[in-house]
């Protein structure tokens, strides 16, 4: 197999950009978890029907460059070829952009992720996608991975819900 270490070039460069603000309230330090439906096909664009596939992840990450870069783990199930399957990988989340509230904070992110899985029917899957995070609880967007050893492409879209708590922030003028 070739050396795939070239597809993390963009997330590198765009870590030593330093647009964004220090007090962007997006990707700050800690723990998150989603748990995350998704849904779409199986394809090789050419012989056969495409395939439906449908399933559920747990999505659990630590942000280790600050209102910029998570890492974590995804663990999943999902229903293909009238099957249930299994999958799971590390994963990358890099932000780009967040939308300001004005006086209220940040209403969104959007951000890429880049995950590599491995599947219980020997699926080697590639991939990743863009995803706009809205009010910091739910996640919704595509997804396209690759899977270099069936030779397939899997695109879904994906709809998550933050499920671990949010870190209280203790403002000093309310005590």
């Amino acid at each position: 197999m070739r050396n795939k270490a070239w597809l993390l070039l963009p997330f590198l460069l765009l870590l030593g950009n330093n647009s964004f603000s220090q007090d962007d309230p997006e990707f700050p330090k800690g723990f998150i978890m989603h748990a995350k439906l998704h849904n779409g096909m199986i394809t090789t664009f050419h012989a056969g029907a495409d395939l439906f596939v449908g399933g559920f992840q747990l999505i659990p990450q630590f942000t280790i460059v600050p209102q910029k870069l998570r890492t974590g783990v995804i663990a999943g199930v999902f229903y293909a070829g009238q099957q249930w399957q299994a999958a799971a990988g590390p994963t990358l989340s890099l932000k780009l952009k967040t939308f300001n509230a004005g006086a209220f904070g940040s209403a969104a992110n959007i951000h890429l992720t880049l995950d590599h899985l491995w599947g219980t029917k020997k699926q080697q899957m590639l991939g990743g996608g863009i995803h706009l995070d809205v009010l910091n609880k739910l996640t919704l967007g595509p997804t396209v991975h690759r899977d270099y050893k069936l030779n397939t492409w899997w695109f879904q879209f994906a709809l998550g819900l933050r499920i671990s708590k949010k870190e209280k922030i203790t403002e000093p003028f309310n005590n």
